[in-house]
């Protein structure tokens, strides 16, 4: 195997500790670094990029922060070995506190990919995975008068048809907004008030349950997009509500 020369580019003085960390995110990219694979000593970045070793520590830890590199006490950083996507689980729940219509937007995003995870379930699950579905149907049925333990169970269920997808990235992509799965879920379960409406979103985690075992894959991205609909219109009626009375205010 060659070996890839490291040379890096010298650094402007303004930004160091951000432009050290594009400047070696190029690198890897570059160099087609291996997971696993090890970055030169603090010393040689340094060296390379003209900046001091405080800065490239700096560099280090916030990528590590996002989850490209490992670092062990008195060893050079290595290449991250699997994918962390806990960086895209703090930029959606930030997103949910400061833009606007990011409820709406959410869901439109969950709809895509969760509707692709679940057509791909259907064709991939496994027989472990599809028991597991069911078993979590099955203890959602008994917890719909608790909305925190429902919405735990019921965000267990849409990850585990990621999971079965096959699909590593839209595993890792939907993960990234399991806690805000899991409030929308909660919140959405608070605001049912009727046994029937309640009923009806278990009908509907049961149903896709049993197209995704049925390999039917396209009545399973049916019945998804069907189920975030539903969602959608019960946590948009607050919303409604309080900007009705604001004009009637007016």
């Amino acid at each position: 195997m060659t070996a890839h020369p490291f040379v890096l580019g010298r650094l402007e003085r303004n930004s160091l500790a951000e432009q050290a960390v594009q400047s070696l995110l190029q690198h890897i990219q570059d160099a087609k670094l291996s997971p696993g694979a090890p970055l030169p000593s603090e010393a040689r970045l340094g060296e390379s990029l003209g900046v001091s070793r405080t800065v490239i520590r700096e560099a280090l830890r916030t990528l590590k922060g996002l989850g490209v590199v490992e670092i062990a006490n008195g060893k050079s950083p290595i290449v991250r070995r699997d994918l962390d996507a806990s960086a895209l689980g703090i930029y959606f729940s930030r997103a949910l506190q400061v833009l606007e219509n990011s409820t709406e937007d959410l869901m439109d995003v969950r709809a895509s990919l969760e509707g692709r995870a679940a057509a791909l379930a259907a064709q991939r699950r496994t027989p472990a995975q599809l028991t597991r579905m069911s078993d979590l149907v099955i203890q959602m049925q008994a917890q719909l008068r608790r909305p925190s333990v429902y919405a735990s169970l019921d965000t267990e269920l849409h990850l585990e048809i990621a999971r079965a997808s096959g699909n590593l990235l839209l595993f890792q992509m939907i993960g990234s907004v399991r806690a805000s799965l899991e409030s929308q879920s909660r919140q959405g379960m608070e605001q049912r008030k009727t046994e029937a409406s309640l009923q009806k979103v278990q009908d509907g985690h049961a149903e896709l349950v049993e197209l995704i075992g049925n390999g039917n894959a396209e009545g399973a991205t049916e019945c998804m997009r069907l189920h975030m609909e539903s969602a959608l219109r019960v946590l948009s009626e607050p919303v409604a509500r309080r900007s009705k009375r604001m004009r009637t205010a007016v």
